[in-house]
């Protein structure tokens, strides 16, 4: 079932490629203004490619990601749609549809996905992570550049930021790297959607 799961979401991993730094974006706002600002966004959404990168295997694929204050979805994806996986979780616990294979559930979406893809990642610290901001309650040391983050570790996890909106965007990351031991997940994120309110919130920065 393993097996099957990770065809869902192989693609060419050249598809993502090495990220190409990127000139920080210009913050007129401080760090601590953007972190403020950010994390009162509670409902948006993304699209992007995934990559991700194992001892023993390389896989790409499309990500939508919709998170609302309470809940969230995600979806990954092949090329024109084929296969894929949708992650929808919340406070009381997440469901795993596998194009195919059929609905798993438990408590924790890092539990589950050990046991589905025998490596797990932390869908909850990364909601923070995807917006430039370090999770919650948790240690972390980050680096800055222009007032974002250039790199953030956290949770046994390395973060690093290659490339936020400009020219008037929403100021957020657009390319990310996630390293931890043997496992680096890329993200380039293509969109973000925010509500007209919050990205008038945004956008200043």
């Amino acid at each position: 079932m393993r097996a099957a799961l990770l065809m869902c979401l192989s693609l060419s991993l050249a598809g993502c490629g090495a990220f190409k730094a990127q000139p920080p974006v210009p913050a007129t706002g401080s760090w601590d203004e953007y972190r403020q600002q950010v994390a009162a966004l509670d409902d948006w959404a993304l699209d992007g490619k995934i990559g991700i990168r194992t001892a023993s295997n390389s896989h790409s694929a499309r990500l939508q990601w919709q998170q609302k204050p309470a809940e969230y979805r995600i979806l990954i994806s092949g090329p024109l749609g084929q296969g894929g996986a949708r992650i929808e979780g919340s406070d009381q616990g997440v469901v795993i549809d596998v194009a195919g294979e059929g609905r798993y559930a438990a408590q924790s979406p890092e539990a589950l996905l050990q046991q589905l893809l025998g490596w797990s990642f932390p869908i909850r610290q990364a909601n923070y992570w995807v917006r430039g901001l370090p999770a919650p309650d948790l240690p972390y040391t980050p680096t800055l550049l222009e007032n974002r983050l250039q790199t953030l570790e956290q949770a046994g996890w390395i973060i690093h930021y290659s490339g936020y909106s400009q020219d008037g965007g929403s100021g957020l990351p657009e390319r990310i790297t996630l390293q931890r031991a043997d496992l680096t997940i890329r993200l380039i994120i293509k969109e973000w959607e925010l509500p007209a309110a919050q990205k008038r919130q945004t956008t200043p920065l």
